[in-house]
């Protein structure tokens, strides 16, 4: 995935930034554990790199890693259960972890998150960095993996003038589904190549 560089003379057009996304196309996902193996290069400025199963902005599990730049919570990895605000916008206790990072991420890692009803399990490298027993998702959702920025300065901060890349070896996705499945339902046959 690439998020294209940002220019200075398009920063001062607010031109749009160009990012990169994909998504499930099932939308019934509900819980599991899901992981993705991957590395980012080439960053100089914001960038976000997000992991995540998402239904609507009060059902969400993200894995947000937010590069070194001018945001309030650049270089840093986040671990968020949403909602993780309140109505007043005051944040709820153990919504999130912020974690520095200790180390770039121009080498690959693997990022994990785990859900049932008793709460989300957050993993980097298969150690357990992060659990949160309340905003279990209640109904099926989809699994999200995106590269972009947006300016905002408590997120991305300014988009990275470089070309930044999210390079994927693997993801994995083992999950119930909301939707019943039909006799004879042939898509427990298929394999997904990425």
């Amino acid at each position: 995935m690439k998020q294209k560089g940002y220019s200075k003379q398009e920063r001062e057009r607010f031109d749009p930034v160009s990012i990169a996304g994909m998504q499930t196309k099932a939308t019934d996902i509900l819980h599991g554990t899901f992981r993705v193996n991957m590395k980012l290069e080439g960053y100089d400025g914001g960038s976000c790199a997000s992991f995540f199963w998402y239904r609507s902005d009060t059902e969400e599990l993200d894995i947000e890693i937010v590069t070194p730049g001018t945001s309030v919570v650049n270089d840093t990895i986040n671990y968020t259960t949403q909602p993780s605000v309140n109505a007043d916008w005051s944040r709820i206790p153990g919504a999130t972890l912020s974690v520095p990072l200790k180390d770039t991420m121009d080498s690959f890692r693997t990022h994990r998150f785990d859900c049932d009803l008793s709460g989300s399990l957050y993993y980097l490298d298969d150690q357990l960095v992060h659990a949160d027993g309340r905003g279990v998702p209640q109904g099926g959702g989809s699994l999200q993996l995106k590269l972009w920025a947006d300016g905002n300065k408590w997120w991305t901060g300014i988009p990275s003038e470089s070309d930044v890349y999210l390079r994927i070896r693997t993801i994995s996705a083992y999950y119930n589904v909301t939707t019943k499945a039909t006799r004879g339902d042939t898509r427990c046959d298929e394999l997904c190549i990425v």
